[in-house]
């Protein structure tokens, strides 16, 4: 899938309410958090099933470090909320998880514009999941991340 296409919204049988969640998130009738606001991290389009999502998101200009040149910090704020997305196809209700490892390579400069991240689920276990991430734009990896998520029994 390439930023190009856009994703339709995954006809998934969705069960958890995580996966609930990105359905609604796919189907861009979700509120929109306050922090993904602020870091302009909102999906505009998404495809997931379980262990494997591609999301497509919008740089802004604002986000340039040099003109034409997204920010390297932005880049990596995408390569974790799709890792996190994977994990929300995956995790039982009673569970949690939080980010312990980001890895990204950066392989070429990441414009303003459309990207699409792709991310899929490379290992999992009771307390850990390590999640593989490609960004892509104009048909073009740009960067690749391995993320490893902790898992936790979720706090009551």
């Amino acid at each position: 899938m390439t930023a190009e296409r856009r994703p339709h919204a995954s006809p998934s049988g969705a069960v958890t309410v995580r996966q609930k969640m990105l359905d609604a998130i796919a189907a861009g009738t979700t509120p929109i958090p306050a922090f993904v606001a602020r870091l302009s991290l909102q999906v505009v389009a998404m495809e997931w099933s379980a262990g494997s999502v591609a999301v497509n998101f919008r740089i802004p200009d604002d986000l340039c470090v040099e003109p034409n040149v997204a920010f390297g910090g932005h880049v990596s704020s995408i390569h974790d909320q799709a890792a996190g997305f994977v994990m929300y196809s995956l995790l039982k209700d009673d569970q949690m998880f939080v980010t312990t490892r980001l890895n990204v390579r950066y392989l070429a400069v990441t414009r303003p514009g459309d990207v699409c991240a792709e991310a899929e689920l490379d290992a999992m276990n009771g307390r850990s999941a390590d999640v593989r991430v490609s960004l892509k734009q104009a048909g073009k990896v740009t960067s690749e991340s391995f993320v490893t998520e902790a898992i936790r029994k979720a706090m009551t």
